[in-house]
């Protein structure tokens, strides 16, 4: 919030709202365009998941890096050469204005929607680390993204990203090191039990399509779809493109972005690892009574001292809040850019 309030004297018209003048940093940008896309969700069902079974989804964030070569080259320069606020502006030049306003309506839908996700799947995780009930968490996260989104704009947005991927990518590695610290044998145990529960394996060469176990070739086409949707059309990804100076800058930021993906995917995978391990040498610690879902913040509840238990439970927040306060911003962008303006013009 207090970034919030500071970037307000920067705030003069639409344009320094929406797209900070121009002006942001490029690595700021990179942090933030990272940040949006690692929710809460990642923070908590990335562990559970790679606790539950191994690593065969991480194959799916390494795809970032080669769909980041399409952005830079290929959606970056098509959305700077055009000066777009809104990733839809094309539709209406290449089709027409209602292909913009459903194009538009879509992705403001969908956002909304992913905030109801994000927050409610939050709220139920940290009520485990947290006296919080799930309904004070919610209203916390969203009150506070709305206090600084609407006082600093993108700026705020950009701004608070980058503090909050220091926490949550700080609070990650605190808590890896204690799981693998608290397994039996230390880094040579975790690393050992690990390996013979076949926790690392991320390939499935698996071709029978009627099979339970998803292959490799699943995942690899599944993640491309999803990520050139993300980085070529997602207006909270788009509207980063468009805060740096030049497009040179804004092309650093997606790199920036694709680099710090390889590290938080095997920090993210190997914190679920390290759960296995741990509760694999202490099984007498974990209860009976916790989901996969609340296995990272049970943990954090009953296993972290609390100063860095609180530290964690921030990260949790930051991480959501993160995708939370983007998607605050690119909405409105959207409908006044879109919806607004255009019929105040015919007006």
């Amino acid at each position: 919030v207090g970034v919030g309030v500071y970037f307000t004297r920067y705030v003069k018209d639409t344009d320094d709202y929406f797209r900070g003048g121009k002006t942001i940093p490029w690595w700021a940008a990179g942090c933030s365009i990272f940040a949006t896309m690692l929710s809460s969700l990642t923070f908590t069902g990335i562990p559970s998941k790679a606790f539950a079974q191994d690593w065969t989804y991480a194959i799916g964030n390494f795809m970032i890096p080669v769909v980041a070569v399409l952005a830079v080259f290929v959606a970056l320069p098509f959305f700077r050469r055009i000066d777009a606020t809104s990733a839809y502006e094309y539709l209406e030049k290449r089709f027409n204005r209602t292909v913009r306003l459903f194009g538009s309506a879509c992705f403001s839908l969908f956002h909304v929607f992913r905030m109801a996700v994000v927050m409610s799947l939050t709220a139920l995780a940290l009520s485990v680390a947290t006296p919080l009930t799930p309904g004070q968490s919610v209203l916390l996260m969203g009150v506070l993204s709305i206090l600084y989104c609407t006082l600093g704009g993108i700026e705020a947005v950009i701004w608070t990203d980058t503090i909050q991927t220091v926490v949550l990518l700080g609070g990650a590695c605190i808590a890896l090191g204690m799981l693998v610290a608290g397994v039996d044998g230390g880094l040579s145990g975790f690393v050992s039990n690990a390996t013979v529960e076949g926790k690392f394996n991320a390939v499935n060469l698996n071709w029978d399509l009627t099979s339970q176990h998803i292959a490799i070739w699943a995942i690899i086409l599944g993640a491309i779809g999803q990520n050139i949707s993300s980085y070529t059309a997602d207006q909270a990804v788009v509207q980063r493109y468009m805060t740096t100076a030049s497009e040179k800058l804004a092309a650093r930021a997606i790199w920036t972005n694709a680099v710090l993906t390889i590290p938080a995917t095997l920090l993210f995978f190997g914190i679920g690892t390290a759960l296995f391990c741990f509760y694999q040498s202490h099984p007498d610690r974990l209860s009976s009574t916790i989901s996969n879902d609340q296995i990272f913040p049970f943990f954090i509840a009953t296993e972290m001292p609390l100063g860095l238990a609180g530290l964690i439970v921030a990260a949790i927040f930051a991480a959501a809040q993160s995708t939370i306060s983007t998607s605050m911003n690119s909405v409105p962008t959207a409908v006044v850019t879109d919806f607004l303006r255009p019929f105040s013009a015919c007006r």
